[in-house]
């Protein structure tokens, strides 16, 4: 071992809150490339581990690192500092550094943001971070990314194994491990999304490294799901078809879940995914109103063509009775009422098992940000800002639109306002021989107790409502 005690660090939306939707698969390479050459280090999931600063101080403390290193969130970055912060007074020695996204987009700016920054990484680390720890010279590093990631371990996920992560939106899908079968978004045209300005070409794992680490997941780690966080599987190609057939041909039954995108999707690789275990499916709706559509170039061609997909794709998923998980945007730019209201009753009405509405925001170095900072309606220190009438770009305060999303999550996803959609997903899941029956259909008492706790009113009063809408995945 050499001298060197590395901790990584994946934050927290906010001290003490627990987010369980999927493992901090950038770090774990680190750790696990770090360790392969000998390198004491320490991974560290603070957004699963509920944490306040004194425990994460004490930690410090007590572990005598030599490097904290922390993953930099645009929406979360003011909480990635503080965790710097901590270890340097601590020891002011330790040598800090900083990676992720908001590196990525914002470079050596990053160090006018916080004064306890030692080294700053962007763009993709693997194949440098052993230099950087033990041999760093100079403080920023503006990386590409990595071209052939079949060269890349396979993440070692022991430094998490005794975290049980078990939410996708609203649904409970058990002790699951996370994994990518290619990295960076194959459509990379979103107006609303910062991807495209990350700049990162989409890349395609070997389908049998993939299988190798299903493998793996199940039998050694014994994973009970599993979840593929890909910006969006492509299931139409044959790339993801030749996956889903060798995990068929290989007897590997762990049931999973997957984020895609409906013009993604054909009735071959649906079928092919409930042969493989496959329990459901996430899908980026955003809107069903053509102008919407054309404006956020959700998709080619004509944005008349959106609606007719989604139909097709809900259709299909539901005749392998497969679970459909929609997510969809209220209050885009220059959005009215009545687009608005198009794409909830197409929701409401739909064979959709859940949603998860969410307020427009404006994500950093996004077209539609852009456009904004242009048109004098945004400043440019306005990092991933909520759309609001004050901006001059929708009719409506950020509270209504707050309003409206709880509203429609009540709405469609009650037990009590919507009993046939607990229906239609308790025979899913029955027929699927699935144990997630249990905490999805059959509590549902508890869940109508969850729904008056996410009330707008209620968290109005507690003065958090604005705080959850920044981590919707909270362990209720």
């Amino acid at each position: 071992m050499s001298d060197e005690k590395v901790l990584l660090i994946f934050p927290p939306s906010s001290w003490g809150h627990i987010e369980r939707f999927a493992q901090p698969l950038g770090i774990l390479m680190l750790v696990t490339i770090l360790q392969q050459e000998g390198i004491d280090v320490v991974a560290l999931d603070l957004s699963a581990e509920g944490w306040h600063p004194k425990k994460l101080a004490s930690y410090i403390a007590e572990g005598s690192f030599t490097h904290v290193g922390v993953t930099v969130l645009t929406r979360v970055r003011k909480i990635s500092y503080d965790i710097l912060e901590i270890a340097k007074k601590i020891n002011p020695n330790i040598t800090t550094l900083i990676g992720g996204p908001h590196v990525t987009l914002r470079k050596e700016s990053v160090f006018s943001e916080c004064s306890y920054i030692d080294i700053a990484v962007a763009g993709e680390a693997e194949l440098k971070i052993v230099e950087i720890i033990r041999r760093p010279a100079k403080r920023f590093y503006d990386l590409n990314y990595v071209k052939d990631i079949n060269s890349l371990p396979i993440p070692d996920r022991s430094f998490i194994r005794h975290i049980k992560y078990n939410r996708l939106q609203s649904i409970w899908i058990g002790d699951s491990a996370s994994m990518k079968w290619a990295r960076g978004c194959p459509w990379r045209s979103c107006r609303f999304c910062s991807r495209p300005a990350l700049d990162i070409t989409h890349r395609r794992r070997n389908p049998e490294d993939i299988i190798k680490e299903i493998a793996i997941i199940q039998y050694e780690l014994k994973y009970k799901n599993l979840l593929i966080l890909d910006d969006s599987v492509q299931v139409n190609s044959k790339f993801a078809k030749e996956i889903l057939r060798l995990k068929i041909k290989e007897g590997l039954d762990i049931p999973f879940w997957m984020l895609t995108r409906a013009d993604h999707m054909d009735e071959e690789g649906i079928q092919l995914m409930k042969r493989a275990g496959a329990v459901g499916v996430q899908i980026g709706l955003e809107s069903v109103v053509p102008r919407i559509i054309d404006m956020y170039h959700k998709m080619s061609g004509d944005p008349r063509q959106w609606y007719r997909t989604l139909n097709r794709v809900i259709e299909q998923a539901n005749k392998y009775q497969m679970v459909v998980i929609a997510t969809f945007i209220i209050g885009a730019p220059s959005e009215t009422a009545k687009e608005m209201r198009t794409t909830i009753e197409y929701c409401r009405t739909s064979k959709i098992d859940l949603v998860q509405p969410n307020p427009f925001r404006f994500a950093y170095k996004s077209d539609l940000w852009r456009e904004a900072v242009q048109n004098g309606q945004l400043n440019s220190d306005h990092f991933d800002t909520f759309n609001d009438k004050n901006y001059g770009t929708t009719e409506f305060s950020k509270e209504e639109l707050f309003k409206l999303s709880l509203e429609v999550q009540h709405l469609i996803n009650s037990p009590l306002l919507n009993p046939r959609r607990y229906l239609r997903l308790g025979r899913k899941l029955l027929k699927q021989r699935s144990s997630l029956i249990y905490r999805n259909v059959l509590r549902a008492p508890f869940l109508v107790r969850n729904f008056k706790q996410m009330g707008y009113h209620h968290l109005e009063k507690k003065g958090t409502l604005q705080n959850f809408f920044e981590h919707p995945y909270k362990s209720l």
